[in-house]
């Protein structure tokens, strides 16, 4: 527990009065500072005078009244509603105010009915000022540790992350009102956070600003905004032609990143790996974030006093890209989620306010590397920014207690998909590799999805149509356990390439040994795949290698456009560089030229350099994350990871691709996923006197 000994007074109370300690703002939220409090604040979408906060783990909502102003305060206590007319600007204005013992643990009262929250007033301090800290801490989360404040004059534990917000954002001469949901939901009472959970959006979407909490400051951290500054200017003064002169990005020996050639000396004040840094902060990868940045008007990120609009942050980082800015290289799999966790959330609050629009289900293949506590709030969290979120009135936020309770909620979202959406694009998200036993295999497990990019996500520029277009003949049994579906079986797996070890060579940051080994084996299995696509007599075909290159990108540019014919030729010269590239790098290394290139680019080595990268970003699109198949009929196939020889391949009516199912037990079948396969993605194995059956998935 702490307290300012410099003001002597509590830092945090919710009342104005005590024991009144829940306090509630009805009218409307203005510049001019008049309205009523009351138990609990009444969510109006004409308020337009508050701000949200968000944590990496805490959101806080502040309502700013000015500090001249009167306003009539009403409070409820267990037992009756007082009146009181006080100075919103002198919180100690009330003399009478007998505190409860401060080693009362806060007890929570029961919220009023209706869209209705609950306030906390921060009382004003300096930053530094001294708290009066308790021994007393707590296991939070199995990693945090929770010191206690004071709240209304009782204990209320908070993890420091919020303790450093809390003194960062305090004013120094008046309270400040706040929404903390760590604070004003009773995280114990399962019902009240359902409710509160479902309002959410609403409250982010009023806020005239959310401010975002990193956290505490480093070094690094101003030199990462000062660089997002720069670059912002750049951009804006030179667009992205000036990148696409250098698609590879170099580090000298001081640490920093920059472009070769003409470029060089532009770029040199800007600290990259810093960049590199900020992605590593655990707030950007998770879920809650996505729908308090999308939903709001205005957002800011702060790492303590250091600040920076969250449009210029979004914008840098999105324009750079995994291509630019080789974040996987340098910052691994946590930046690089990061970053796709940027693009999702940006991508989202641009389809919040303006002509773009994204369902729910593109909304949670975009959110599904982010992380949260609650498997349930992968869906819960982001269920408000759907466009579509009137038709899923039926995955309202439920902390029901029981642990089968997050299957309950995917397979209430796979069914409401299927049912609105009237086609089975779900099943390309399934694998039936979930750890969840129950869970049916047709239903997507949204705390790892083994392939985020199925086609459907992309149908608008893909257009697959293997089942001709047709509405999928659907119903369930078994209680929504098993989905009966209507469609026909046309070939089964007879081959398995190996799993694919794919590195892109032409995106290489810094050659070393190991990173030629790579290369090595990427080559290896491209041979590999060329192999299973020979005749009887070892012969590879005109005609084959068409169907060898199609297969392998499915088809598909990097950007998941139909490939052109050019694509082909772009192939062959790519198979032909890989053949050397191994031994390419060696010399490279030999040289001592361990980044690459410390003189000139990669695009002024290799010839053909820009058709390679093309290449590249389509297999690492589309066969990265699959394996490439034989399939009984001679056809060659994409298809999941997870994906066995005697598997089939069927056209189920209502999917947009193929999808490989397993034969089990009793006549059903599990979804292992959807599949690629050459001269059937358009519906040409169906004809007006195809005879169906049904399939029963479970």
């Amino acid at each position: 527990m702490f307290s300012l000994h410099k003001l002597r007074q509590p830092l945090l109370r919710t009342q104005r009065t005590f024991p009144r300690y829940v306090a509630r703002y009805a009218g409307d939220v203005s510049r001019s500072g008049t309205g009523r409090w009351s138990s609990s604040v009444a969510l109006k979408s004409s308020a337009s005078a508050y701000f949200i906060v968000s944590l990496a783990g805490f959101i806080l909502l502040a309502v700013e009244p000015t500090s001249t102003s009167n306003v009539t305060l009403q409070f409820e206590n267990y037992n009756s509603l007082q009146n009181s007319t006080l100075q919103s600007s002198d919180p100690a204005t009330d003399t009478n105010r007998k505190p409860p013992p401060s080693n009362t643990t806060f007890t929570y009262p029961r919220l009023s009915d209706g869209e209705n929250t609950r306030l906390v007033i921060l009382e004003p301090g300096e930053v530094d000022a001294e708290f009066d800290l308790s021994s007393q801490e707590h296991t939070f989360f199995a990693r945090s540790r929770l010191r206690s404040t004071l709240c209304s004059g009782m204990k209320i534990p908070i993890t420091p992350n919020l303790d450093g917000a809390l003194r960062q954002l305090r004013y120094t001469d008046r309270p400040r009102v706040l929404w903390v949901d760590a604070i004003c939901i009773n995280q114990g009472d399962m019902a009240e956070r359902s409710r509160q959970v479902r309002i959410m959006q609403r409250i982010y979407a009023n806020a005239i600003q959310v401010v975002v909490w990193l956290g505490r400051g480093a070094q690094d951290d101003a030199r990462s905004f000062e660089s997002l500054q720069t670059l912002k200017s750049v951009l804006n003064g030179q667009g992205d032609s000036w990148f696409l002169v250098r698609l590879g990005w170099y580090r000298d020996k001081n640490g920093r990143v920059f472009s070769g050639g003409a470029h060089r000396s532009m770029l040199t004040d800007i600290e990259y790996n810093h960049l590199i840094t900020l992605l590593r902060r655990d707030w950007f990868r998770r879920t809650w974030v996505i729908q308090e940045v999308a939903s709001s008007q205005k957002a800011t990120v702060y790492c303590e006093d250091q600040s920076i609009p969250w449009e210029v942050l979004a914008d840098v980082y999105m324009r750079l890209g995994d291509r630019f800015l080789p974040v996987s290289q340098l910052g691994g799999e946590d930046a690089h989620r990061s970053l796709e966790n940027i693009t999702a959330i940006e991508r989202a609050r641009r389809s919040h306010s303006g002509p773009l629009s994204l369902s729910l289900f593109h909304i949670l293949l975009a959110t599904s590397f982010s992380k949260c506590k609650d498997q349930r709030d992968k869906i819960f969290a982001v269920v408000g920014l759907a466009k579509n979120w009137v038709e899923q009135k039926g995955l309202l936020p439920d902390y029901d207690t029981r642990e089968e309770a997050a299957l309950d909620a995917f397979k209430d979202f796979a069914v409401t998909d299927i049912d609105h959406h009237r086609d089975l694009r779900v099943l390309s998200c399934a694998s039936g590799s979930s750890s969840y036993k129950t869970l049916p295999s047709w239903v997507p497990d949204w705390r790892k999805i083994e392939n985020v990019h199925p086609f459907p996500r992309y149908s608008d520029r893909t257009k697959f149509r293997a089942s001709g277009g047709m509405k999928p003949e659907a119903w369930y049994s078994d209680n929504k356990t098993v989905l009966h579906v209507a469609g026909i079986q046309v070939d089964s797996i007879a081959t398995l390439g190996s799993e694919p070890i794919f590195t892109k060579a032409i995106a290489m940051f810094e050659i070393n040994a190991a990173k030629i080994t790579d290369l090595e084996r990427s080559f290896l299995w491209l041979e590999e795949c060329e192999t299973l696509s020979r005749d009887h007599d070892g012969l590879l075909t005109v005609r084959r290698r068409h169907e060898l290159w199609r297969t392998l990108t499915c088809g598909l540019t990097g950007e998941a456009f139909p490939a052109p014919s050019r694509y082909s030729e772009y192939f062959d010269r790519y198979i032909e560089f890989m053949s050397s590239a191994s031994d390419r790098f060696k010399d490279y290394l030999a040289e001592s030229l361990t980044t690459v290139n410390e003189i000139r680019g990669l695009d002024e080595v290799i010839p053909h350099f820009e058709t390679h990268a093309v290449i590249e970003a389509s297999l690492d699109m589309w066969s990265a994350r699959r394996r490439f198949a034989l399939t009984h009929n001679g056809r060659l196939a994409c298809v999941p990871k997870n994906t066995k020889e005697g598997d089939v391949i069927c056209i189920l009516f209502g999917g947009e691709a193929p999808f490989v199912l397993r034969p089990t037990s009793g006549g059903f079948y599990a979804v292992v996923g959807e599949c690629y396969v050459n001269d059937i993605m358009q519906g040409e194995s169906l004809s007006h006197d195809t005879i169906s059956r049904e399939f029963r998935l479970r």
